[in-house]
């Protein structure tokens, strides 16, 4: 059974995102203290679910924010009726659209929540609470704020590959200071500041966190030596450090027996060895239902979604004549605008958005390594080519021959193809464009206007941030 975060946690308690107009807008106003909470191990346990619990929100990784990374790009051919959406989705977005509002404030609860624990458990007076212990808690909450912070200046800063990461990215919080009635008006750290900030969480968390829980919801679902490698394989990626993309994939797919590729499509919401990390959630998990989960958002109306996000004709025409990735994890059924469409199968439950969000798994690390080799070895490197035959093998496909490519570009063209249809509708197509210096969109709304660096690709500071004073210049085109 899929850990309980929220219900079991009194972060939720202690830290609300209050109404007053305070730049990075969290009072504890309705909360016990720091004092209170950090009291003892069992408290500080529970300031870090709550952490988790934070993570789960719609507005962070429950949701919108992976969704918009399929919006923007085009694996969807966005129907739906929310203006904030329409505006992500055709490249014309405002600097006051609320849905950008909410994600900010719900990504920056999230990073001040694990800011506490990190902050307050060294401090814990507790006999019985080692330094093991201790040191575990703070490596999980410092994966959630770096975690938390790659999502953040993905959506918000340029790709690494813009001016190698001398771009404005965000403000880097790193105390709950913000929490206990400061005002914080920080400015605007560049896209390498935060990613450097990322990987140094990363790192320090590496040799405390655990291999595994007793559990297998709780393996897949809190930070363990297999989450931390395998996001620093994707930072690395991201960066364009080809030795230690392959390097940290290598910690996931040579001679570690918790993760392993899965044989078939079923994994989805499992908790399997294909999982790495997964964002846990339950029908009693979320904020709200029906309105703005993953299921929501990808399903149409019959299987409670609202039939936003029907699969484009691009993606529907890159699967190849009986790719089970295509026949076992799409379905038919009528869009929003009541036109019988096809729609992803990988989530099931649009009524109550309780399908575990996946954010790392074995396939992405197989797809980082073989990214890797191409790019280091400028070539045709055939062990990137034996890897993606391992998904093409499972995908019902013949598998790639070294004659069938010309050159580095061609195989790397083919490895991206790949990536796009083994991890749709994960948020990962539209940074997968936007560092390969491609286009988001080839046809349709926002052409010309959707290349790296260009204005638009990425989401305005909120409005409301910028008119409290704070020193966050905005985004070029908003």
């Amino acid at each position: 059974m899929k850990i309980l975060f929220k219900y079991i946690s009194l972060i939720a308690l202690f830290f609300a995102i209050s109404a007053c107009d305070s730049e990075l807008d969290i009072q504890p106003e309705q909360s016990l203290s720091p004092e209170v909470t950090f009291s003892n191990e069992a408290g500080a346990q529970a300031a870090l679910l709550g952490a988790y619990s934070a993570a789960q929100s719609l507005d962070a990784f429950g949701g919108l924010a992976i969704a918009i990374n399929d919006y923007m790009a085009d694996n969807v051919r966005f129907v739906g009726s929310f203006p904030t959406l329409q505006e992500l989705n055709n490249y014309v977005t405002i600097a006051s659209n609320g849905s950008i509002q909410t994600m900010w404030a719900a990504h920056y609860f999230t990073i001040l929540a694990a800011n506490a624990v990190i902050d307050n458990i060294p401090a814990v007076v507790d006999p019985g609470f080692t330094d093991a212990e201790r040191k575990q808690l703070i490596g999980e909450a410092k994966f959630i704020r770096a975690l938390t912070y790659f999502q953040m200046v993905n959506l918000w800063g340029q790709p690494y590959q813009v001016s190698n990461g001398n771009t404005p990215g965000v403000p880097l919080l790193l105390t709950a200071g913000a929490l206990v009635g400061d005002i914080v008006k920080p400015a605007r750290n560049t896209v390498a500041e935060v990613y450097a900030q990322v990987e140094k969480d990363l790192t320090e968390a590496l040799p405390d966190v655990l291999n595994n829980f007793s559990a297998a919801d709780q393996t897949r679902g809190r930070a363990t030596k297999g989450a931390v490698n395998a996001l620093l394989s994707r930072v690395s990626l991201y960066k364009g450090d080809w030795a230690k993309a392959s390097q940290y994939a290598d910690a996931i797919l040579t001679g570690n027996s918790l993760y392993a590729l899965a044989s078939d499509f079923t994994f989805y919401d499992a908790n399997t060895s294909e999982d790495i990390f997964s964002i846990q959630m339950t029908a009693t998990d979320n904020s709200r239902t029906g309105s703005g989960g993953l299921g929501g958002y990808f399903l149409p109306a019959a299987r409670g979604g609202r039939g936003d996000a029907p699969m484009s004709a691009s993606i529907i025409a890159a699967y190849g004549t009986g790719d089970k990735r295509f026949t076992s994890l799409s379905f038919t059924g009528v869009d929003a605008t009541t036109v019988s469409s096809t729609f992803s199968n990988k989530y099931k439950d649009g009524a109550t958005n309780a399908d575990n969000a996946p954010i790392l798994r074995v396939t992405e690390m197989v797809l980082n390594k073989a990214e890797a080799l191409v790019k280091s070895t400028n070539s045709v490197n055939a062990e990137a080519i034996t890897l993606v035959n391992r998904l093409r093998t499972r995908a019902g496909l013949a598998p790639f021959e070294a004659a069938q490519f010309a050159d580095a570009a061609a195989l790397l063209t083919a490895i991206l193809n790949e990536r796009r249809l083994e991890l749709a509708f994960e948020g990962h197509r539209r940074m997968d464009l936007l560092r390969n210096g491609l286009p988001l969109r080839t046809a349709g709304a926002g052409v010309g206007i959707s290349g790296p660096g260009d204005p638009k690709v990425i989401l305005p500071i909120p409005t409301r941030e910028i008119d409290l004073g704070a020193a966050l210049p905005q985004n070029a085109g908003y």
